[in-house]
């Protein structure tokens, strides 16, 4: 028989991480203040919330599989 695994692309979760990140924190801080200024301090706050999870949340030991 035939191996049925297919080979799939992966996803780029850190970029991902940091895109939601980003889209989150701009849309809270807006819903929180209502003034174009917190969209922009909101992302920015969000990139760096989801640079620090990334740098010490994410990384893992790496597995044998």
């Amino acid at each position: 028989m035939e191996n049925q695994v297919t080979e799939t692309k992966s996803l780029n979760v850190k970029s991902l991480i940091l895109l939601i990140g980003v889209i989150f924190g701009a849309l809270i801080s807006f819903a929180a203040n209502d003034t174009f200024l917190s969209i922009i301090g909101g992302a920015v706050v969000g990139l760096i919330i989801a640079i620090l999870f990334n740098s010490y949340i994410l990384p893992q030991k790496p597995h044998d599989r």
